[in-house]
């Protein structure tokens, strides 16, 4: 079959529009990706931190923030620094990908509240933690690990530069991806 100019340019077209429809996802707003995380079934958000402290930088806040335009807040307790920081793009990209095209489900236990080690990348809006991957609790034994183990995979696949989980110290019940 011969190729006409008209046959050509509706390929060109189509593959432009694939393109497109990729690169939009990449170019969404903070808020536009956090709107997305909210309304997605498969991402719990934290409203109390696990250490039983109460206050307006839980990770659904921190997410429902950065979704109105605003900073996301640090808590003020412990080693955490108070204030509020911008979230990372790339981390909240991350944070959505990883349920809809990974298919994974999690519970975000913190994002920039909490209280961490010193320097830890919470404050500087870089990293967030997972209590829970596909219904099962992290753990250092069974599928807790075993799902552990493949977010922790995933993670890294999107560009997460320090993942920490079962295995290593202080992360025996949570995955930390930190980007």
């Amino acid at each position: 079959m011969k190729r006409t100019p008209l046959m050509i340019s509706a390929v060109v077209a189509s593959s432009l529009a694939v393109m497109a429809s990729a690169t939009a996802a990449e170019a969404a707003s903070r808020p536009a990706i956090a709107k997305s995380i909210l309304n997605h079934r498969g991402i719990s958000l934290a409203t109390t931190h696990d250490s039983g402290v109460r206050d307006k930088a839980n990770a659904k806040q921190n997410i429902k923030d950065t979704a109105a335009g605003r900073k996301a807040k640090r808590s003020h307790y412990g080693t955490a620094p108070g204030g509020s920081v911008t979230l990372n793009k790339n981390m909240l990209n991350a944070m959505l990908k990883l349920n809809t095209a990974k298919r994974f489900t999690f519970k975000v236990t913190e994002v920039a509240g909490g209280s961490h080690s010193r320097g830890s990348k919470h404050y500087a809006g870089r990293a967030f933690d997972v209590g829970t991957v596909n219904g099962k609790r992290v753990s250092t034994s069974g599928a807790g690990y075993n799902n552990a183990k493949k977010f922790m995979r995933a993670c890294r696949s999107y560009g997460a530069v320090l993942v920490l989980g079962p295995g290593d110290s202080g992360h025996s019940t949570h995955v930390h991806c930190q980007w």
